[in-house]
């Protein structure tokens, strides 16, 4: 009966989701240039370690960039509490591999669990641990993010002027 329950919810959110990508993106006065742009800018944010601002950052970067906004929002939601492992966990091995590091292992996690006494030294203390595991992160997000937004771009590009050459036989909507 859950299973029931599920899949019909699954199945609702997935029908929501073809119209919004068929209808309202593809269906959009916008070129293919400016919406594929959008759906590449929000992957972009999506695999950075940005989590909290990232639909900030997506608004802005299509604003200064004149890319669609709407395409743009819903793409960076693929980064959320489900999927932040997935997505910053290979990032950030991809970052020890680059810089040469190995990865964080029990004993800094044993380390990280007896700060120093004094309100200085476990500042310092936590900042550098932090900086141990945010210096990969960082640089595995932003090789990931930018190799994927890229592939991204043309792949939608080419989607949209596909799609819109096969309905209308031009790439703009008909008025």
């Amino acid at each position: 009966m859950i299973a029931r329950q599920v899949k019909g919810r699954f199945r609702y959110a997935w029908r929501k989701a073809r119209h919004f990508v068929l209808h309202s993106v593809l269906h959009t006065d916008d070129p293919p240039g400016r919406l594929a742009l959008g759906a590449a800018i929000g992957v972009f944010f999506a695999f950075t370690p940005t989590f909290g601002i990232q639909m900030l950052l997506v608004v802005f970067a299509a604003w200064l960039l004149r890319a669609n906004k709407a395409v743009g929002l819903p793409v960076v939601w693929i980064s959320n509490p489900a999927t932040m492992m997935l997505i910053y966990y290979p990032c950030y091995v991809v970052g020890c591999t680059i810089l040469g590091r190995e990865s964080i292992d029990s004993r800094w996690w044993t380390d990280l669990s007896t700060p120093p006494t004094g309100w200085w030294p476990a500042i310092k203390f936590y900042w550098s641990h932090l900086m141990e595991v945010a210096t990969p992160l960082w640089l595995g997000c932003l090789i990931a993010a930018t190799i994927l937004a890229i592939l991204t771009y043309y792949f939608t590009y080419h989607l949209i002027c596909a799609y819109r050459l096969r309905r209308w036989g031009q790439l703009t909507p008909p008025v």
